[in-house]
């Protein structure tokens, strides 16, 4: 029997948002609040994070969400191409960390061609909805938390998964977290 991610890697190479929202909506509290999710990380329970990066080969993330992420002092993927997407133009002393600033659908292209596995969209959701508008989203793999924020950052335009995307499975979790997979329709 093969594991999925045996699976995701024997398929063609896809671009996946993974990601969570609050259950009305919000990928982030005010002033980019993640604090929602801590109550959802349990010892033994990745929600099947581990899995699913091990099916990666490269990670955009935008500038802002990869400076919170190494601000908390965490390393950010020092094991993957890692492609944080800027405006301004910025070097690394990292082999596998490149600023990059051009256009999304060339470097998306660009990794598909490349022997890389998946692409992994890791936000924020500036990053996600430009993705998004220019259909160069093949799969979103969302958790939704069950509470609501009222206030932040939408992930979505108005909350809602975009039309142009297929619902493919829905797994509920103990903690009440409910983990959806949503494929592009083309």
């Amino acid at each position: 029997m093969y594991s999925v991610t045996h699976i995701l890697y024997k398929m063609s190479s896809k671009t996946i948002l993974y990601t969570a929202m609050s259950s009305d909506g919000f990928l982030a509290g005010e002033n980019d609040n993640i604090d929602f999710l801590n109550p959802y990380q349990i010892e033994g329970e990745d929600y099947g994070y581990n899995e699913f990066i091990n099916s990666v080969g490269a990670i955009l993330v935008g500038r802002r969400t990869y400076e919170i992420v190494v601000g908390m002092g965490y390393p950010y993927h020092p094991d993957k191409n890692v492609y944080v997407v800027t405006r301004a133009s910025i070097k690394s002393d990292r082999t596998n960390l490149f600023f990059y600033n051009g256009d999304l659908k060339a470097l998306i292209t660009q990794l598909k061609s490349s022997p890389h596995k998946h692409i992994y969209c890791d936000g924020g959701a500036a990053l996600a909805k430009s993705l998004l508008n220019e259909r160069l989203i093949d799969e979103i793999i969302l958790s939704v938390i069950p509470v609501k924020l009222e206030k932040g950052k939408l992930l979505f335009d108005k909350g809602i998964i975009p039309n142009d995307f297929e619902q493919k499975s829905r797994k509920v979790f103990e903690t009440g977290l409910i983990q959806y997979c949503y494929e592009l329709q083309k």
